[in-house]
């Protein structure tokens, strides 16, 4: 069982980093996630099994394990309590990690890792990790000079499934197929900012910041390998290279990210490792942090830094201003990343203060957020972006969980610390009945420092943005692995034993609940299979079947419900194209069916309302009367949304369709006034006045448009001049 295990968490290492898969609405994070709850349920089943084998429960104590409880205690009272109880069990969709269920499977990959592993499977689980960091890591460095290994995935979907191209990929040659690795397949720059298999930059390097010193461990330790002994012993020394290969590896692909906060994180992970090295061992240790840090000022002053630029020739910094879907707003151009994050912080505090105990509930950020959303905001570039996290952890838990949730995380932190340093609390130990190994304190000190310095940059780089899974498994893991290395005893191995009745049928149980465990998540997973193929076939006649099926398998997922409504909006305007009557009147019915369906199964979440002020817009060409509803909703929105300046400029140009012109003036001068550099919406004021006879205050708002907004705006321009 210990094999399988070992089997399980090596999986756990090497592959939760590197997956991603084309064929769901969410390519990264949510396989990822996917991934995390089948090798958590197989480690679990694994885990029980060998305690029902040796008739006694296999489990470490630590000092963590209250923390932990304690933590995990606040996160379901949160979910309990929560204005959306689905999104805060399974995660913000799209996001997915810092959800209660995902939080469990932290939880119980942690303590499943203590009570089964030493500090020999610990060095091979090391390994594993290494291994897909290296992997990881070329595929980042391969993108920034024009080469996108995982695009060849993406564009062998794109092409397999776009029945225009009428393209089959198994009939390409080598030439064709090997020309995907050069054709970009993403919005993102990711030449200027690379992701690799993370899906964005500052995931990616809080990943590797948290890894990085895992290698200056191994080029000072007796680390060894689990590598052939005729290579080990060979005159070409391995272990002496392997190290600093891997740092400079790492730290170029940093560089590569462009990402402030890894950088930060990378130099508070410096400071501790190298500066605790120093201090104790002098010049004991100088070689090997000389050659470290050359090589780190060598690749920073030729490549750059986010704080330094190069000091090669190579033109102008480009600014990325593209967005990727799915990405944070945070960090894909426009406004100062700085300036938005101190915005959004502002609006988390006011959210912790409305909801100071429990929170609004576990990643229910984007459903609280646009309630206590500053009116700064509106200023911003990224103003109309969702905003699904706070963009710092440990606000994200005080809006989500309240002082409750944050304190039982800061604790969590606390005694992480202390069990990664070996540090004694006899209180703690008393009172969990855990035994003192003095004469293993010293021992590993090199990982120990190694695992603090990682442990650290995570903080450092939460405190600037949100943990996602890779990141979120080392915080939990490395805690685990430092037991694994504070000890003399090797963990009990349980061999083999004739079963009795009862024991062959627990197991045989425990196997069909895993079964059936299993089953749940794939289909959880493949709902989301076929909900992403219903949106890529979109306007094919496949799309209605496929939204059909995904809610079938997930009846209570809003987002499916809430997709399918436009597409019967869509369907219900071009029969009314066809002048069928009867089919437009059952496709309404069908589109505000679905719509509600999806505001009933999520109402705190505003977009699914504005969804539906959407489909009342589109359905007014038909009959206008639905406009009246629109404005209706588009009141309620502003009662969640009271700062939102879209709402109010929907609001005031559907006063004006239905006639209602004193309203309409009043709501876009107040939209006005929530964001002054309103180009769409200060030309609607425009028009609305021009209607009315009011010139002059007409050509103001024009002429402010043109000398503070947009300047090259024709339509402003034509406008203004068609009034003089």
């Amino acid at each position: 069982m210990k094999k399988i295990l070992f089997f399980l968490f090596g999986l756990l290492f090497f592959l939760v980093p590197l997956i991603l898969l084309p064929w769901t609405s969410e390519i990264f994070e949510f396989n990822k996630m996917v991934l995390v709850y089948l090798l958590t349920s197989l480690i679990a089943c694994v885990w029980l099994i060998e305690s029902i084998i040796a008739k006694k429960i296999i489990f470490r104590r630590t000092i963590l394990d209250i923390p932990l409880l304690f933590f995990i205690g606040s996160q379901i009272i949160s979910t309990i309590l929560s204005i959306d109880p689905r999104t805060s069990f399974y995660g913000y969709y799209s996001r997915f990690s810092g959800g209660l269920l995902s939080t469990i499977c932290y939880s119980l990959l942690y303590w499943a890792y203590v009570s089964n592993f030493d500090f020999e499977k610990t060095k091979k689980l090391i390994f594993a990790l290494l291994t897909s960091a290296v992997l990881v890591s070329s595929i980042g460095v391969f993108e920034h000079f024009g080469v996108f290994p995982t695009c060849l995935s993406i564009n062998n979907y794109q092409i397999q499934h776009d029945s225009k191209t009428k393209t089959d990929y198994s009939k390409l040659n080598f030439s064709g197929k090997i020309n995907f690795l050069f054709s970009k397949c993403w919005e993102q720059d990711t030449q200027n900012r690379v992701f690799s298999t993370f899906g964005q930059p500052n995931w990616l390097a809080a990943w590797l910041v948290a890894i990085i010193p895992l290698t200056w461990m191994i080029a000072i330790s007796n680390f060894q390998f689990p590598i052939s002994k005729q290579i080990r012993n060979s005159k070409f020394q391995i272990k002496s290279i392997v190290p600093y290969f891997l740092s400079a590896l790492f730290f170029i692909t940093l560089l590569f990210t462009k990402s402030r906060s890894g950088l930060l994180g990378f130099i508070a992970a410096d400071l501790i490792y190298w500066g605790f090295i120093l201090i104790k061992f002098k010049k004991e240790y100088l070689k090997p942090f000389i050659i470290c840090h050359l090589s780190f000022a060598f690749f920073a002053l030729v490549i750059g830094t986010q704080f330094t630029p190069s000091i090669l020739p190579t033109g102008p910094a480009r600014i990325v201003t593209q967005s990727v879907a799915g990405g944070p707003a945070l960090e894909v151009g426009g406004t100062e990343s700085g300036t938005i994050r101190r915005i959004v912080w502002k609006g988390a505090i006011e959210v912790w203060k409305h909801y100071p105990i429990f929170g609004t509930g576990v990643e229910t950020f984007a459903f609280a957020y646009p309630k206590y959303s500053p009116v700064e905001h509106n200023l911003v570039s990224e103003w109309d972006f969702i905003y699904n996290k706070a963009h710092n952890e440990y606000l994200n838990y005080a809006a989500n969980s309240g002082s409750v949730g944050l304190l039982s995380y800061l604790v969590l932190i606390i005694f992480s610390v202390i069990q990664i340093t070996n540090y004694q609390l006899p209180i703690t130990n008393k009172l969990l009945n855990l035994k003192i190994d003095n004469s293993s304190k010293n021992e590993n000190w090199e990982m120990k420092i190694a695992l603090l310095a990682g442990f650290a940059s995570l903080l450092v780089t939460n405190f600037f943005g949100f943990s996602v899974i890779p990141t979120q498994i080392l915080l939990f893991l490395f805690p685990a692995i430092a037991i694994t290395i504070t000890t003399n005893k090797k963990v009990e191995f349980v061999g083999k034993k004739t079963l009795n009745n009862g024991q062959k049928v627990t197991i045989f149980l425990l196997l069909l609940f895993t079964i059936y465990l299993l089953f749940l998540i794939s289909r959880y997973w493949y709902a989301d299979y076929i909900f992403q193929k219903a949106m890529f076939f979109e306007n094919s006649s496949t799309a209605l079947t496929s939204y059909k099926k995904a809610i079938e398998i997930e009846p209570n997922e809003a987002k499916y419900h809430n997709s399918l409504a436009g597409h019967y909006t869509n369907l219900a305007l071009s029969t009314y194209q066809q002048k069928d009557a009867e089919k437009t009147s059952e496709f309404i019915d069908l589109a505000l069916s679905e719509s509600q369906k999806a505001i009933d199964l999520s109402p705190s979440n505003i977009n699914y309302k504005k969804t539906r002020f959407g489909i009342y817009v589109k359905l007014s060409t038909i009959k206008v009367t639905y406009l009246t509803l629109a404005r209706d909703l588009l009141i309620s929105i502003i009662e969640d949304a009271p700062t939102d300046a879209k709402v109010y400029y929907s609001l005031g140009t559907t006063y004006a369709r239905i006639g209602q012109i004193d309203l309409s003036l009043a709501t876009l001068k107040k939209t006005i006034e929530l964001k002054a550099n309103y180009k769409e919406a200060r030309l609607a004021y425009a028009l609305v006045l021009i209607n009315q006879k009011r010139i002059p205050e007409a050509k103001i708002q024009l002429e402010y448009i043109l000398k503070n907004i947009d300047p090259t705006d024709s339509l402003t321009r034509q406008t203004l001049e068609s009034i003089k």
